[in-house]
C-alpha cells in the first residue's frame, strides 16, 4: 500500500480524496515552513543512488518487505518529481564524501561519489564554514544526545550552511533522538515528513 493512491484511468497519483483533507493539511504544514534548503544524510543519498529509476524516473517500485523503505521511497519519488521546478536546494558537504569512501565496493562508491560530489556548494567559504561548524558541533552540548560523533558532524555541516532540514533515514538514533535537539537551528526530518511539508503546496510548484 502507497503513501498516495495511484489513479490508473486519470494516469496521475491522487494527493488528496477530498478539499477538505486538503485544507487539514495547508493548516498542519504551511507554505512558509516548505524546506528550501535541505541536506541530504548519508543515508538518503545511498537511496538517491541506489533507486535512480523510481526516485527520478517514477518507474514501478520494485517489491519491498520493508515497509519504512518502500515509503521513504514514494516520498522521494514524489519530492523530486514535484522540486523539478521548485528553487530548492539540495545539499550535501566535505563529511558526506568521507562516510561515501568507506562503501566497500569501489563501483558503487563511485557512483556515490560522483553523485554527492554535484550536491557540494561550489562555494569554498561556505564549504570551509560547514566544515568547522561541524567539528565544533562534535563536543557541542546539545548534540550529545547523539552516540554518533558522525552525525553530530554531518548536523553541524547542514547548520552551517543555513539549511532548514537535515533528512535522514536513521529513525534509531537521530530521529529517536530529535525531540533532545531542539536548541539546533534546524529541523530533522525522514523523506516522508519531508515529502508531508511539500504535498499540500505540489500544485504551486509544478
Amino acid at each position: 500500500m502507497g503513501i498516495e493512491h495511484w489513479d490508473e484511468t486519470r494516469r496521475r497519483w491522487i494527493l488528496y480524496r477530498s478539499e477538505a483533507e486538503h485544507s487539514a493539511d495547508c493548516r498542519a504544514y504551511p507554505y512558509d515552513a516548505v524546506p528550501g534548503r535541505i541536506f541530504l544524510d548519508t543515508n538518503v543519498v545511498n537511496l538517491l543512488v541506489n533507486y535512480p529509476d523510481q526516485i527520478f524516473e517514477q518507474q514501478p517500485l520494485p517489491s519491498i518487505e520493508d515497509a519504512l523503505l518502500a515509503e521513504d521511497l514514494e516520498a522521494l519519488m514524489h519530492i523530486f518529481y514535484v522540486g523539478r521546478r521548485a528553487n530548492w536546494a539540495i545539499m550535501a558537504s566535505r563529511k558526506t564524501l568521507d562516510e561515501v569512501d568507506n562503501t566497500p565496493d569501489p563501483e558503487h562508491r563511485q557512483r556515490l561519489r560522483d553523485f554527492a560530489v554535484e550536491l557540494i556548494s561550489p562555494e569554498d567559504e561556505a564549504i570551509a564554514y560547514a566544515s568547522v561548524v561541524g567539528r565544533r558541533m562534535i563536543d557541542a552540548p546539545f548534540t550529545r544526545r547523539l552516540p554518533d560523533k558522525a552525525d553530530r558532524e554531518l548536523i553541524g555541516n547542514a547548520v552551517g550552511l543555513e539549511c532548514d532540514v537535515f533528512c535522514t533515514r536513521d529513525r534509531r538514533t537521530i530521529i529517536k533522538k530529535r525531540d533532545q535537539l531542539r536548541l539546533l537551528p534546524i529541523r530533522v526530518l525522514t523523506p516522508l515528513e519531508w515529502w508531508r511539508h511539500v504535498r499540500p503546496w505540489a500544485g504551486l510548484c509544478t
